[in-house]
């Protein structure tokens, strides 16, 4: 009997003992990634985030870090716009009336919205639910320039501003990543469940899901006015970052959704379990696999509100979500069953490009093989950079100006194809400012306006502005210079 009772004793210690250092492993892993999001921030002047980490079917991490306004912190429960992440909840919801068998994928648009027609009548025609999900529709901001057209403040309106809408290429054949794609399905979804596209994500997603903090606003002052838990958004120049209050407008079937790193964390189970999340299952394990997968008739990495990658042999899904003065970045390991969600209160190409991509890497690296990523680039070089060269550039345009009375006494001994060529360079900052949205584009295959440029990048259209200004004021003191000697 005293034996028992001793086995009993030692078998519950090793239990114990094991508990214990299951519980300290987790608590290590915790800490690294507290410490290493912490430092993250403070390289990389970040003022608010909130994260939320799921491992199968379970809540690892979630915590907000940084400051949400002047008077609160940032919590799990801080709101952020999702941005252009809402567009796979705007997949979902299509999918699940496929489900339902109101939808077909591959019927045209038409069928279900007998309004809808384009420039090109033909096309239009042509344009079928699946090719707005997998951006295949053939039209692209270069056929139709939103950012520089009046903002619709409904989905049918936006369906109806698309009649002006040039295509790029024939449905079917070309990945163009086109934000209205998703807003006419938005409209769809409208038509066929017969209720408002955020009454539909709120019944048949954000409430199954328990996301009792998420909502779909139609347009920015639709989600300022709701969203009493709204996280202030910054900009960024020269590394320093400062709040600023998101730009008005229409958000659509796109980018209006509202979250929580919370809410996010359930949505994040949702894609890591086949579309299971509890004992719901909001969509079949088949259609989620669909969501995930992109065409295989072209080469386009873009599923169904996912880009879909391989990075050091491991499949990835993610999307971000950028507004003027928010980022999301959100990732799923399909096969290691781990989902990542974070939500900045700052946004700003700098950071896109070289700061923010380093976190989302360094947080795989830690959750993948445990190890913390070293340093990498800070954001720090790129705002002294662009302040260096924005005081050259001015002082180069002053030093010019004042030796104006020293170079108007050598038009008469200096070639004219010089002269002309020194007039003509000082005019090649304006020219950038001036053709700067195509150029974008012409690089991204998206147009933006100049106001969403210079929120993007203030430090550089302030540079470039500078240097624009004033190379034009002497170019054209000189141009005038060279007429009035002409005359002479």
């Amino acid at each position: 009997m005293r034996l028992r009772y001793r086995l009993l004793l030692l078998g519950t210690l090793i239990m114990m003992v094991f508990q214990l250092r299951a519980n300290a492993v987790q608590l290590t892993l915790e800490m690294k990634i507290d410490r290493f999001i912490t430092h993250r921030m403070t390289t990389q002047h970040i003022p608010g985030l909130a994260l939320a980490i799921t491992h199968e079917n379970q809540v690892m991490y979630v915590k907000g870090y940084g400051k949400a306004n002047t008077r609160q912190l940032v919590t799990p429960q801080t709101q952020f716009p999702v941005a252009s992440l809402s567009k796979s909840f705007t997949a979902i919801a299509v999918l699940q009336l496929v489900e339902a068998g109101q939808i077909d994928l591959d019927a045209p648009v038409k069928q279900y919205l007998p309004d809808f027609t384009l420039a090109d009548t033909k096309t239009a025609d042509q344009i079928t639910i699946r090719h707005l999900l997998n951006h295949i529709s053939g039209l692209s901001d270069f056929g139709f320039s939103e950012a520089f057209l009046p903002q619709p403040t409904t989905h049918a309106e936006r369906v109806e501003s698309l009649h002006n809408a040039r295509p790029v290429a024939a449905p079917g054949t070309q990945f163009h990543y086109f934000n209205p794609n998703y807003d006419v399905l938005a409209r769809v979804v409208e038509v066929v469940s017969g209720q408002s596209f955020a009454e539909y994500l709120r019944s048949c997603i954000f409430t199954p899901l328990q996301m009792s903090e998420t909502f779909h606003a139609t347009t920015m002052a639709e989600a300022l006015q709701r969203g009493d838990r709204m996280a202030t958004g910054h900009l960024m120049a020269f590394a320093i970052p400062f709040a600023a209050q998101e730009l008005s407008g229409y958000l659509g079937g796109n980018a209006g959704a509202i979250s929580t790193a919370e809410d996010m964390a359930k949505y994040l189970i949702l894609h890591s379990n086949e579309g299971r999340f509890e004992d719901k299952q909001l969509l079949t394990s088949d259609n989620m696999a669909l969501m995930h997968t992109p065409p295989p008739q072209i080469n386009s990495p873009y599923a169904m509100g996912w880009f879909v990658t391989t990075e050091n042999g491991r499949k990835i899904l993610q999307h971000n979500g950028i507004l003027s003065t928010f980022y999301t970045d959100v990732t799923v390991l399909p096969n290691e069953k781990y989902g990542i969600a974070l939500l900045y209160s700052i946004s700003g190409s700098s950071l896109i490009a070289f700061a923010l991509p380093q976190i989302k890497t360094g947080l795989i690296q830690l959750l993948t093989d445990g190890t913390l990523p070293p340093d990498g680039f800070s954001i720090n070089l790129w705002g002294i950079s662009l302040a260096v060269l924005t005081v050259i550039g001015v002082a180069l345009a002053v030093r010019s100006l004042l030796y104006f009375s020293q170079w108007k006494r050598t038009i008469h001994t200096t070639p004219k194809w010089q002269i002309f060529l020194s007039i003509a360079w000082m005019f090649f900052p304006f020219v950038i400012v001036l053709v700067m949205p195509w150029l974008v584009g012409m690089m991204s295959d998206r147009i933006f306006n100049y106001q969403q440029l210079f929120r993007a990048m203030p430090d550089v259209i302030l540079w470039l502005g500078l240097c624009a200004g004033l190379g034009s004021i002497n170019g054209t003191i000189r141009l005038i210079a060279c007429a009035s000697n002409r005359q002479s």
